[in-house]
């Protein structure tokens, strides 16, 4: 089976840095992998993630070696505004990703700035694909913390991207819209055949939901594991 993203011995300085963040680094993830990434602070988590949509190093600069290839795109030779079509990522501070107004404004934003005609459709599919149908004409600041979180996976949604990544979905949310955002993460996985991706702390939601655990740490992938085999690993994590 060929793999979709193919991580293949990257390491990555950031300007200033003493140590690369990344250290060379090898990893495959296969279409309809729900895959969540373990790790301390600063064992390069969201560092790796931002090489998949390339952002790493068209925006983020640094010193870099090694190849990322997403569904065959080197992610070098493509712009982030291409690789947004096939990745999509809802970042820790999601906050900064709304950029509109209102909730169906927001959510078809990427599309009308495409040029795609049916951007108001694909932004009505991802609000009902999040549960925030009811919501479209709500301003943004009527939305609770965790409204917003779900607009910000709409708002990537609906240029409909194989690939989702999302940075702690859970973090500033309590435990039962906490639930929600896996369920929702699960149904796209599932039946949506979409690759989900997940940075996560929370332990007893990578049980639940994930496939496989990647665990990072000091800039290495310390092991990439089927969940039951990687949360038996008790002592090394």
């Amino acid at each position: 089976m060929t793999s979709q993203i193919e991580i293949k011995n990257v390491t990555f300085q950031y300007p200033g840095a003493e140590h690369p963040v990344l250290n060379n680094i090898n990893l495959s993830i296969e279409k309809g992998d729900f895959i969540a990434i373990l790790g301390g602070n600063g064992s390069g988590k969201s560092t790796m993630c931002k090489l998949l949509n390339g952002l790493i190093p068209h925006y983020y600069v640094g010193d870099m070696s090694g190849e990322v290839t997403v569904k065959g795109y080197k992610t070098t030779e493509y712009k982030v505004a291409d690789l947004s079509k096939h990745v999509g990522y809802v970042y820790q501070d999601f906050d900064n990703q709304i950029v509109s107004p209102r909730v169906l404004e927001d959510a078809s934003f990427a599309p009308l700035h495409y040029g795609l005609p049916d951007f108001r459709e694909r932004g009505l599919e991802a609000l009902k694909l999040v549960g925030l149908e009811e919501q479209k004409d709500a301003f943004i600041w009527q939305l609770s913390g965790g409204q917003k979180h779900l607009l910000a996976l709409a708002s990537v949604l609906s240029l409909n991207p194989e690939i989702i990544i999302i940075d702690e979905p859970v973090a500033q949310l309590d435990p039962h819209h906490a639930k929600d955002i896996y369920d929702i993460l699960t149904e796209l996985n599932e039946v949506h055949n979409k690759t989900i991706i997940v940075i996560e702390h929370h332990t007893e939601f990578v049980a639940s939901y994930a496939k496989k655990v990647v665990l990072m740490d000091q800039g290495t992938i310390h092991f990439s594991l089927p969940v039951t085999e990687a949360l038996n690993q008790v002592d090394t994590l």
